[in-house]
């Protein structure tokens, strides 16, 4: 019997060619966009769950101070220790530090003679791997931070320094870390690339005894610099955060010195698989994403698929009255209802399984684009990715009974007398149900395509708008010390006289970098302290980035005349209670700490943005810069188009202070887009299922004006007869349609408007929703039908009446 109905549903298809053509084109356009999406949906959920016991996983969050947004992804290094005294449910604790790039020499091997400067290095303590259970190709995980001198790298690395050799060959070989006097330090343990789907990537683990091991063991709970991780027992996690509120009670309140500074101050337990979706805080290690976008996903690739569904109910009603004799017939040869069901169904089957079998090998074929859109790495396999094995015959399923259900159902309730006695006519049921669908497919697409514009609108707004800055020809060298202190003036001074650049300023901190440090301030007006983005910059800072200053002066350009001054932004001096007077006010900074200190204001610059859109401009205070030991900064302004042969020149200069460390840069704007990465990449996936949104809508709507064209053939022959003009028969077979995308475009707005509004609301600075934007998406929209009915019923209309007539 399945043989048969397979045979007669294959002689169907065959024969409705023009039918099972938009079906099938529809069905693998639904189908290659659900599944493209669900891969990006996997990938944003799995993340870091390539770890064994990642659930038992968390990171300690901190949240200092009464400024309200002072929520950082790291915690205070006291805490690490405490937790391991204190909280039994703690199985192991670990702590990793991000600080400057390492310069690293092979000490053997085919490139021991090149130094290489390496940014995702992470100083980690020896426990590191009793929390992260990373796989290990060659070493052990108990040895391999165990000394001072050991090291571990991942494969990737290996290969870059060594060439093409086993892992175990690696073990024992010595890399030099450092520019000048380098410290040989021995490879314990090599461990598998990272995968993509983690919130923290290194290349390299160190154990370090030096300066930077005494972060780790300050007994300070002011200064969150350490990321802190905890694997708990399981079910144990209600019980370690009340261990860990009380650590905060008996330690870190305490510890605060001013009364009240530190009342609000708390540690946040966050599960390691949400980091990368639910967590954006100061000091994050990696820009994450966001859980808005994955429930935006999720519901546009249903609706994709349910586009495509639509259409085939659509076709096959609207096919009704021509397959209505053959429904008599074979009900009056006794098939019984059921037969007539499971007939019907084996063609939907029929069709869903050939767009299935199109759509791999569409995903297949288009899965490097698609990478290219969604900025990511995914891999499209059938039988290695457990979800697509098992989400196609989910599909088929699915599928086959939500497009083919209602057809069969409605086609198979037909009564046989009134059939052969040509009384049967498609009731208004029918009309309505299909009127509906047809309304829903629009409504989605225009909702796509407002969303869409809109999505576009913000990300220009971000590109285009002034920051309150200058980020154009801007080259920012990563200093870690290559050139010191004592050298900054010399350094200048070699480009004093280049055609090429500028100018040139050093700091310890630049836009975007989302690093920032806090410190502790108040003013004679403010009696509690409040916590505030810090960095050092010199006197060209202002000019090269060209804020805009207010009140007050720039830093003296004599070094070190301005020692002990600051400039401050207008945040800061609202925050300070000084915004009507700055200009002389004397602030303390970390008041009661080893560092405090006086510092006098002597400029007011204007709000800019030096972190992203989504944050509202915070309180900011520039020092003037003197001895700094750590990374900071050097912003060179170039001239003109001339960026290449500046970044050569700079190179030339850069090498006469350190001939051995590669000089490591990037161009602010570039930064700036990245920040902005995930964004552009979620605008250029909406355009894409917009356009197939719109076109498996317009390929409905193109089978149902052909069959309503075919069905008044008749009609439009005798009208053209009695003198009707071209305009008004287009308008007699697109009157209906076109109401019903009207339906939809009132529809839509309201349903748009709220979503891009929650959306926005993410933004601190956002454009607001345009009516410009949404005038223009329902133009397009109505011209993309107007042209689909056009096309569709143009050859009709110009027919010979003749033929038409003669037809009957």
């Amino acid at each position: 019997m399945l043989k048969n109905y397979l045979k007669i549903a294959w002689r169907v298809l065959k024969k409705n060619r023009l039918y099972t053509g938009l079906n099938i084109f529809g069905l693998t356009l639904g189908i290659s966009g659900f599944l493209m999406i669900s891969l990006f949906i996997q990938d944003e959920l799995s993340y870091d769950q390539y770890l064994p016991e990642y659930s038992s996983i968390y990171r300690v969050n901190a949240r200092w101070g009464e400024f309200k947004t002072a929520s950082y992804a790291t915690a205070p290094p006291a805490l690490g220790p405490r937790i391991a005294s204190d909280i039994p449910e703690v199985n192991a604790v670990t702590r990793i530090l991000k600080w400057n790039d390492f310069t690293i020499q092979p000490g053997s091997g085919p490139n021991k003679d090149q130094v290489f400067r390496e940014e995702k290095v992470f100083y980690a303590e020896p426990n590191f791997f009793q929390v992260f259970d990373m796989p290990l190709i060659a070493g052990s995980k108990e040895k391999a931070l165990s000394q001072p001198n050991y090291i571990v790298i991942t494969e990737s690395l290996a290969k870059k320094y060594f060439g093409e050799v086993f892992p175990q060959e690696v073990l024992g070989k010595v890399l030099l870390i450092g520019s000048n006097d380098p410290t040989p330090r021995e490879i314990a343990a090599v461990i598998q690339d990272i995968p993509s789907q983690s919130h923290v990537h290194f290349d390299m683990l160190v154990y370090e005894p030096g300066i930077h091991q005494e972060i780790f063991l300050m007994d300070s709970w002011t200064w969150p610099i350490l990321n802190t991780y905890v694997k708990i027992e399981d079910g144990s996690s209600g019980a370690v955060k009340e261990k860990l509120n009380q650590i905060v009670s008996n330690y870190a309140i305490p510890a605060f010195d001013s009364e009240g500074e530190g009342s609000d101050y708390n540690l946040q337990m966050m599960p390691i698989e949400d980091i990368h979706l639910k967590s954006h805080l100061l000091r994050e290690l990696e820009a994450n994403g966001y859980e808005s976008y994955v429930y935006i996903f999720s519901l546009v690739a249903i609706f994709v698929l349910l586009l495509a569904c639509i259409n085939f109910m659509n076709l096959a009603t609207a096919k009704a009255g021509l397959r209505s004799m053959e429904v008599g017939v074979r009900k009056v040869m006794g098939s019984a209802k059921s037969q007539l069901i499971y007939q019907f169904l084996t063609e939907a089957f029929l069709m869903v399984l050939i767009s299935i079998i199109l759509s791999l090998v569409v995903v297949q074929l288009s899965n490097g684009l698609f990478n290219q859109l969604s900025g990511k790495d995914l891999q499209f396999n059938l039988f290695t990715n457990p979800l697509a094995l098992g989400m196609i015959p989910v599909l088929l399923l699915v599928l086959t009974l939500l497009s083919g259900a209602y057809p069969a159902f409605y086609l198979s309730s037909f009564k046989p007398l009134l059939i052969l006695k040509k009384q049967l006519a498609v009731g208004k049921n029918a009309h309505s149900f299909r009127n509906s669908l047809v309304v829903f497919q629009f409504v989605t697409s225009l909702t796509l395509i407002i969303c869409t514009l809109l999505v576009q609108r913000q990300m220009s707004f971000i590109q285009n708008s002034n920051p309150g800055y200058s980020k154009e020809q801007l080259v920012i060298i990563h200093n870690d010390g290559e050139i010191q202190n004592e050298q900054r003036e010399d350094f200048k001074g070699r480009f004093a006289s280049s055609s090429q650049i500028e100018m040139m300023s050093f700091s310890t901190g630049i836009p975007m970098t989302g690093q920032y440090q806090m410190r502790s301030f108040n003013s004679t007006y403010s009696k509690e302290n409040q916590g505030m983005n810090w960095y050092e910059a010199d006197a060209d800072y202002l000019d090269t980035y060209q804020f805009e200053l207010l009140e007050g002066r720039n830093f003296a350009s004599t070094p070190g005349a301005d020692a002990g001054k600051v400039i401050i932004n207008e945040k800061a001096a609202e925050y300070l209670g000084i915004a009507e007077d700055p200009i002389g006010q004397v602030l303390v900074k970390n008041q009661g700490d080893d560092d405090e200190a006086s510092l006098e204001v002597v400029g007011l610059v204007k709000d800019f943005n030096f972190e992203t859109y989504r944050n509202e401009i915070k309180p900011l205070v520039i020092e003037y810069l003197h001895d700094y030991y750590l990374r900071d900064y050097i912003t060179v302004k170039v001239l003109g188009n001339k960026v290449e042969s500046a970044v050569e020149e700079l190179m030339a200069g850069w090498k006469v202070y350190e001939p051995r460390v590669p000089m490591i840069y990037s161009f602010l704007d570039q930064d700036f887009e990245r920040v902005y990465h995930s964004e552009m990449k979620i605008a250029d996936l909406l355009k894409v299922l917009t356009f197939i949104s719109i076109l498996i809508a317009c390929l409905g709507l193109f089978g149902l004006t052909a069959y309503t064209t075919h069905l008044r053939t008749k009609e439009i022959g005798i009208r053209k007869v009695f003198g009707a003009s071209i305009a008004e028969i287009f308008f007699m077979l697109s009157a209906s349609y076109l109401r019903l995308v009207l339906i939809s475009v009132v529809l839509a707005i309201p349903i748009s408007v709220y979503f891009m509004d929650q959306w926005l609301e993410e933004f601190a600075y956002k454009t607001g929703i345009s009516i410009g934007v949404i005038a223009l998406a329902i133009l397009s929209c109505l011209a993309m039908a107007v042209l689909t009915i056009f096309f569709q019923t143009y050859k009709s209309i110009q027919a010979n009446p003749v033929k038409s007539l003669k037809d009957e």
